[in-house]
């Protein structure tokens, strides 16, 4: 297990609300972001990641995210994700769970994926259903 992907994907969460130039930091030159909100629609690049970071935290009045379980396989991370928020003009309450899948490259995040179904999220990292469930632990040191 590679405690430093672990805690490259634990500043990425924690810059992505507090600190843009931090959160920068974290991302691979040649990053591919699929975002389900833009139906996972690709955005390539730091300028790309920065864009789907910035619009996200403008569009929150209030915003959390509590990591709830990880899982990493190799240089890609599963973080199951809830995330809770207040639409800054729409007054909308969002409360949902995502299952963000990392892959890292030369200590950076290099791909991101956003998924909004467990089970879809761990076979495309090509791994059982049952990781984390069922006397499988998931890795969660360091976050």
């Amino acid at each position: 297990m590679s405690q430093e992907n672990l805690e490259l994907v634990a500043r990425w969460f924690e810059f992505f609300v507090s600190d843009a130039d931090a959160f920068r930091g974290t991302l691979h030159p040649e990053l591919e972001w699929f975002p389900f909100e833009d139906n996972h629609t690709p955005s390539y690049g730091i300028g790309g990641g920065m864009r789907i970071r910035n619009a996200f935290v403008d569009a929150w009045s209030e915003m959390g995210v509590d990591i709830e379980e990880v899982v990493e396989e190799g240089d890609s991370v599963l973080a199951s994700i809830h995330v809770t928020g207040l639409g800054k003009s729409s007054g909308v309450e969002v409360d949902t769970r995502l299952y963000m899948e990392f892959k890292v490259r030369e200590g950076k995040i290099a791909y991101v994926f956003e998924h909004t179904d467990r089970a879809a999220a761990l076979e495309a990292m090509g791994l059982p259903e049952q990781v984390g469930r069922d006397g499988f632990e998931p890795s969660t040191d360091g976050l």
